[in-house]
């Protein structure tokens, strides 16, 4: 069994580095000139640490601008989706049932070229409440700033207990919020998504999704009928044992993902109470992007 859900982290840092030809020390140059920058953003809660600078400088490809943006969408889009993030904390009492109504973990395997399984499953048909579902992802993706160095994701979806009430309790308006998120603040980098079990009335989601998402995305999504894929994803060793591998169970990895959420209690705490104030923002924001894709998810046509 593993001990913690982020083993290895040096050689996949060394691996991403190289990758972007860059050094330590050359990334050092970069945080500094992005910790100078926060300095003068009064607007911003907090000066975020070196870690977490140094992994949405990753996630930009080393790119200053782009990070400087990301930064601060990171904490201006608590004020602009509240109805995402307010009540998110995952000591809430309904963040804890939403974790225990299905398995939903960052497996601790990263896989070759820097990739980062993230799986989900219901426990039980029409126990999933989507909103808090999202809300425990992006959690998730909190702990990936303070110790994660993969750099890229494979989602894995098992719908074989996913039930048409599922389906529309996963409405436009949320998938649209979460999109947003991803892309604007964490900078989507999908290596591939995967359906397993897929149910026929997965496909009007399908339809939905393919209006939102760039076709380069949209094609990396892969549809099964059953899990066997998963065998040509995992070698046979940290396969979970639920797909009949020798590797920990679903329940094991789940209650990892607990833990290491447990670990970092303090962190969300200090989210709670962190917001942007405009009135300090040395540049006002004008119709910026969040709001415009708002505007325009309300042209849509969706039936």
């Amino acid at each position: 069994m593993f001990q913690d859900v982020f083993y290895g982290m040096e050689s996949v840092r060394q691996k991403v580095y190289k990758e972007f030809n860059k050094t330590q020390e050359s990334v050092s140059e970069d945080v500094q000139i992005i910790r100078k920058w926060l300095q003068t953003q009064p607007h911003l809660p907090e000066i975020m640490s070196d870690i977490a600078i140094s992994k949405f400088l990753m996630l930009n490809k080393f790119s200053i601008e782009k990070t400087k943006q990301k930064i601060d969408m990171y904490y201006t889009i608590r004020s602009l989706l509240p109805d995402m993030y307010d009540q998110c904390n995952p000591k809430l009492p309904c963040m804890k049932a939403a974790i225990d109504s299905c398995y939903f973990f960052l497996h601790p395997v990263v896989l070759e070229e820097s990739n980062r399984v993230c799986m989900f499953k219901l426990k039980k048909p029409n126990t999933n409440t989507p909103r808090e579902i999202i809300m425990l992802g992006m959690n998730f993706t909190e702990l990936r700033l303070a110790e994660d160095y993969a750099m890229y994701d494979v989602w894995i979806f098992d719908l074989a207990t996913y039930s048409l009430n599922d389906s529309l309790k996963l409405t436009p308006s949320i998938i649209v919020k979460t999109l947003t998120i991803y892309e604007k603040v964490f900078s989507l980098r999908v290596k591939a998504l995967y359906l397993l079990n897929t149910p026929s009335y997965i496909s009007n989601i399908l339809a939905f999704l393919k209006t939102l998402v760039k076709p380069k995305l949209f094609n990396r999504i892969h549809i099964h009928q059953d899990a066997e894929v998963l065998k040509e994803i995992f070698s046979d060793d940290i396969l979970p044992k639920d797909y009949g591998g020798s590797g920990p169970s679903l329940e094991q990895l789940n209650g990892l993902m607990k833990v290491k959420l447990e670990q970092f209690q303090d962190r969300f705490d200090q989210l709670d109470q962190m917001r942007v104030d405009e009135s300090l923002r040395p540049e006002k924001l004008v119709n910026n992007d969040i709001l415009g894709f708002h505007g325009n998810f309300k042209k849509l046509n969706v039936d």
